[in-house]
């Protein structure tokens, strides 16, 4: 017969087993439940919460931005990032709620005690607002910002799988709609979610076909409205859904990885008939190509342009790259800005397109390798009707011709506004007005037009800056 355990060591032994259980249920970095223990566990409660017919709210939230930290600070910082969002969040959602994290940068919370939608966004606000914070990790002071999605049981779903995939597109729409919100959810969310699903269906296809035309949008020189560029883009005319708007497939595309192959066909669509065109005796103007950041993080990324071009023995300088303000400035990568710059030492040109909608300032333009600045078109239209936008316009254009950058105003769509932008001294412009996006063919002919007539005078708008004619 064996001797009986000690008092204080069997207490012991039951708190290690007690630990090893909450460490059999917990995810190391944030001492959350994990995926599997947090689903059985809702599961369980949702069962009693039906028994009970007693509402409950499923929230589901997602860090802004933070695949793009974690890349550009590494995983050490996201990591700690991460535990500090745990740590807030514990101080909101306390038991009988549950909380968890499901992966990623995504974390999860049921709330058992909430009685309707109005209560369930109240709470997840507040949660949000606990987790936003300027976050010091070493010597890095980092902004954290989040989104959610709600989702009420049984309103919204039956089990934890639908509440889930309806959280995620909650999630999705507050996303989209700048972040640093919660999204309730709606049955359009879910038509909206099915239709995207058909959409990288039918996009994929698409691209393996490469079932797609290429556009061209010329920009002309505002002092004598001669053609000086073109800027490349892609059109999608589906056998099935008909006419896909870039702005719906080309998020599309980089989120399902399938922005390398249409990025990579749009390259060499457009050195080819570059080729052509120089095969027969035509040199047209330079052609600006859209790169996304995806792309442009990519290690590759200049490996790929530059054999493009020694394929198609076209010359660096007849092409162009364009990033967009907003994702370049915001969350640019050391990987980005040096591909920037092997491309500028190999000969091809960039330009940072729709300046003015992102967080950058006028200093930051110094340190940029690129060769033109396109501004946005909502400041075509602002700075004609507004003096404080109308004086952020003027700056801009000066401290890009003193850091020898040229000028394109976007989105010239009257004549007005073309009169304006050359008064207040852009070098071309580029919207409806001076013409809509073109087939290859109708480009190519207004090129030969052109060379076959003098320039055409420019027009003259009403009232220039200040009320004085612009002539």
């Amino acid at each position: 017969m064996s001797d009986p355990v000690p008092e204080e060591t069997a207490a012991e032994l039951h708190r290690a087993q007690q630990d090893l259980q909450r460490l059999a249920i917990m995810e190391p970095l944030t001492r959350l439940l994990h995926r599997q223990a947090f689903d059985e566990r809702v599961q369980q409660a949702l069962a009693d919460a039906s028994a009970r017919s007693r509402p409950c709210a499923l929230v589901i939230i997602g860090l802004d931005g933070f695949r793009l930290l974690n890349e550009v600070y590494g995983q050490r910082v996201g990591d700690r990032i991460l535990q500090g969002v745990a740590a807030r969040l514990r101080n909101f959602v306390r038991e009988p709620n549950l909380l968890g994290r499901r992966g990623g940068d995504e974390f999860a919370a049921l709330l058992t005690d909430t009685s309707d939608a109005d209560a369930a966004m109240h709470a997840t606000r507040e949660m949000l607002a606990g987790i936003q914070c300027l976050e010091r990790v070493g010597n890095l002071e980092i902004q954290v910002d989040a989104s959610a999605g709600v989702v009420l049981f049984p309103a919204d779903g039956g089990d934890i799988d639908s509440l889930v995939e309806a959280g995620d597109a909650a999630l999705a729409r507050a996303k989209r709609e700048g972040g640093q919100r919660c999204a309730r959810f709606s049955p359009d969310l879910g038509r909206a979610k099915d239709l995207r699903i058909r959409l990288e269906q039918r996009l994929r296809r698409a691209c393996e076909a490469r079932d797609f035309r290429l556009f061209y949008q010329p920009q002309v020189s505002l002092p004598d409205r001669r053609l000086v560029g073109a800027e490349a883009l892609v059109r999608w005319n589906d056998a099935e859904l008909g006419d896909i708007s870039p702005a719906e497939f080309i998020p599309i595309a980089e989120a399902s990885g399938l922005i390398d192959g249409l990025s990579d066909w749009v390259l060499r669509e457009v050195c080819r008939q570059r080729q052509m065109w120089r095969q027969v005796g035509l040199d047209l103007p330079p052609v600006a190509i859209n790169l996304s950041g995806v792309q442009l993080r990519s290690p590759g990324c200049v490996r790929s342009v530059l054999e493009t071009i020694d394929e198609f023995q076209i010359s660096p300088e007849e092409l162009e790259v364009e990033i967009t303000e907003t994702w370049f400035l915001d969350s640019s990568s050391p990987l980005a800005q040096e591909n920037l710059h092997r491309l500028k030492m190999a000969g091809v040109r960039s330009a940072l397109d729709d300046f003015g909608v992102g967080s950058s300032s006028l200093a930051q333009l110094r340190d940029l390798p690129i060769h033109r600045l396109k501004i946005d078109r909502s400041f075509t239209v602002e700075c004609m009707r507004n003096a404080r936008t109308l004086t952020i316009v003027k700056a801009v254009i000066d401290m890009a011709h003193n850091l020898g950058l040229t000028v394109t105003a976007e989105g010239i769509e009257t004549a007005d506004q073309e009169a304006w932008m050359h008064h207040l001294g852009c070098d071309s412009a580029q919207g409806f007005y001076i013409a809509r996006p073109m087939p290859a063919e109708d480009f190519l002919r207004r090129h030969l037009a052109e060379r076959a007539r003098p320039a055409a005078p420019r027009p003259v708008g009403d009232a220039g800056p200040g009320g004085h004619s612009v002539q």
